[in-house]
């Protein structure tokens, strides 16, 4: 442990794309400032465990070969100072206190471990990506492409689920995924019930270009999976999840008996999607952009809704 430093990239408490793209914009800046990283979902993640382990690597690998509990040995120095050894495996209050670390706090930081539990956008850290970088003058897309295939590994039993579920309902045929938002959505997107208005079309377009091409509906709305059904009805496949009513609570939001199943469905529906061949989401949501950039996809082959 001599000499090495860390940057412990928390939960932000949020849906689990927001916290997917909270952690490849931290992963980003601990290479730049040459930090080890270490990911660690608590008690305050929608996908916390009941014992308060780490809910991250229920789903995925480790980002490096150190783990949180390496970070509660002796000695180390943390930065926000409310941190030290023994808070970072318990505390889940710590969001209404977090600490905005921008790369200039980062980058004077001296403390051994420095604990990023609050949200920045991409844009604020790829202006420091210095010359010679592997990801020096990409996008925003491209950056987050390349930092899902690098780091954001599933576990096993995560990866063997989502390929039986390809394997007996999705291989040998090609497929246009559909990405739909409802339920508390509109709170954000106003105009949310007009966009989606905006799918069928859109649908038809990729249909009548590819003869044989089926559907394969991610969508968090009970509402839209009845109209969906009747519309297009054995073209249609779609995965058995939690979904709401039209102006329900966000699904990430409900109460699971495991919060597991609640984080697989998502990650499930995502990684299959980035399986089709053709995709339309909404450009607002989250899990539409994480699809997006899950895959290298052809400029011709994405729509996203506004």
């Amino acid at each position: 442990m001599a000499g090495r430093k860390f940057l412990l990239i928390r939960e932000i408490g949020a849906g689990l794309w927001n916290e997917i793209h909270h952690i490849l914009t931290r992963l980003l800046a601990a290479e730049i400032v040459q930090r080890i990283p270490v990911v660690f979902w608590g008690k305050g993640s929608l996908y916390a465990t009941f014992d308060g382990s780490d809910a991250f690597e229920r789903f995925f690998m480790p980002v490096s070969g150190f783990s949180v509990f390496d970070l509660t040995k002796d000695g180390l120095t943390f930065y926000p100072e409310q941190w030290n050894g023994e808070n970072i495996l318990t505390d889940s209050g710590h969001m209404d206190n977090a600490t905005k670390i921008t790369m200039k706090d980062l980058k004077k930081c001296e403390a051994y471990v420095c604990v990023c539990d609050k949200y920045i956008e991409l844009e604020e850290i790829i202006p420091f990506v210095p010359k010679g970088h592997w990801l020096f003058g990409l996008n925003k897309r491209d950056v987050f492409y390349r930092l899902l295939k690098k780091y954001i590994r599933l576990k096993d039993e995560v990866r063997e689920y989502i390929d039986a579920f390809y394997s007996e309902n999705m291989k040998g045929t090609p497929f246009l995924a559909v990405h739909i938002r409802s339920s508390d959505k509109i709170v954000e997107v106003k105009h949310l019930h007009e966009l989606n208005e905006l799918y069928p079309r859109e649908i038809e377009k990729v249909l009548k270009a590819n003869p044989g091409m089926r559907i394969f509906l991610m969508t968090d709305c009970i509402d839209v999976l009845e109209e969906y059904t009747k519309k297009y009805g054995e073209l249609l496949v779609y995965t058995d999840c939690r979904r709401v009513p039209k102006n329900g609570d966000g699904v990430h939001y409900q109460e699971y008996q495991d919060n597991w199943v609640k984080g697989f469905e998502i990650i499930r529906d995502a990684w299959l999607a980035a399986r089709c061949d053709y995709f339309i989401g909404n450009g607002h949501s989250n899990v539409s952009l994480g699809i997006c950039e899950l895959k290298n996809w052809e400029d011709d082959r994405v729509k996203l809704l506004y």
